[in-house]
């Protein structure tokens, strides 16, 4: 999805509307209809009419009538149609109402456009939303045309993300997909480093596909050979990795959610170079969760003790000497973070106790 959060308005587009329809009635009060030789808002456009032969000097003749250059109209190729007596019209010449300019509420999340003023509600759903906000803002008016709706958009809102009636697990929009030379799957949440500019380190993937696609993709995982990719990026799982899978029944599809052993409580081993803490609940604050489980992760892997009351301080001094490091996450993983335990972490606490930031 694109990105953008605040109102986008073309005053140019409301300067045309309004010069449009003060055209549109000067062509009404002597009889005629406003046409442009070329597409142009919502005016008919001559190309798009059938049966019109060129008789010369921008003028045109057709079976229903004739065509003929507008005086005084604010853009080039303005012609006036004049409607033949008792002459079948193309419905683009028929029922010419007036249009007023208008501004669009878009909502991001809910793919959904909402329009209103005076009487007029209208409301498009299915938007692109990779389009940038110029590009939506000319989509929204082809299919106002289309629609022959009588309302011209010249100014667009984004609704703030928390108003939003439609909750998305990544907030951009876009799912990211988990795939391998065979299949591929939407993810639903994961969490990577990187620390490769060719490859990144998956810790934890969650994804949705049929049983196939699953064993697929947790086969390429735990060969370790980074044969799987996450947007164009290849991924290779730290070390041994663990998957728990759940079927959705009225999707007829799994969930399954594959993660490294290293970030699972009480299963990290003396071996271990690293372990990793990871949040996933709803409701709590994330860096004061991620505080507590980076500490308990410690106190699991360390030779020394941790009290609880450190947690805070090493945390913070841990993040500063690059001793954790954050990890990227999206979807129904809230935050992560890698505890590099090849660092001197004695070292460090006997720097801050020595320094009073730390006490027993």
């Amino acid at each position: 999805m694109y990105e953008w959060t605040e109102p986008y308005e073309d005053e140019t587009i409301k300067e045309r509307i309004e010069e449009f329809g003060q055209a549109q009635k000067i062509a009404m009060q002597n009889g005629k209809v406003l046409v442009a030789s070329y597409e142009q808002f919502w005016l008919p456009a001559l190309n798009d009419l059938s049966d019109v032969e060129y008789l010369g000097r921008e003028r045109h003749r057709a079976p229903y009538g004739t065509f003929e250059p507008a005086a005084d109209v604010p853009f080039h190729g303005a012609l006036w149609f004049t409607p033949a007596k008792d002459a079948a019209l193309p419905p683009s010449l028929k029922n010419i109402k007036e249009w007023i300019p208008a501004g669009a509420v878009v909502d991001m999340n809910a793919r959904m456009v909402k329009i209103k003023v005076d009487e007029i509600e209208i409301t498009f759903t299915s938007i692109n939303v990779s389009l940038n906000a110029h590009q939506l803002l000319q989509e929204i008016n082809q299919e106002l045309v289309r629609a022959n709706a009588g309302v011209y958009v010249w100014k667009i809102e984004p609704v703030d993300e928390m108003s939003s009636s439609v909750r998305h697990l990544f907030p951009d929009g876009r799912i990211p997909a988990l795939s391998n030379a065979h299949t591929r799957a939407d993810v639903t949440g994961y969490a990577l480093m990187q620390d490769r500019p060719y490859q990144h380190t998956l810790i934890y993937v969650g994804f949705a596909a049929y049983k196939t696609s699953v064993e697929s993709l947790w086969a390429s995982l735990i060969r370790g050979r980074g044969s799987c990719s996450m947007r164009g990026m290849s991924v290779l799982a730290d070390g041994e990795v663990k998957m728990m899978t759940q079927p959705l029944t009225e999707f007829n599809v799994m969930h399954a959610g594959i993660i490294c052993r290293k970030a699972l409580p009480g299963k990290w081993e003396a071996r271990d170079d690293s372990a990793y803490a990871l949040v996933f609940e709803q409701g709590r604050e994330v860096e004061t969760e991620l505080q507590m489980l980076a500490a308990k992760r410690l106190q699991e892997a360390l030779a020394f003790p941790i009290p609880d009351t450190w947690a805070k301080t090493l945390w913070e001094h841990g993040l500063d000497a690059g001793f954790i490091q954050r990890l990227e996450t999206g979807g129904d993983c809230r935050g992560g973070v890698r505890l590099d335990l090849g660092k001197p972490w004695q070292e460090l606490v006997q720097n801050l106790l020595e320094q009073e930031v730390l006490t027993i």
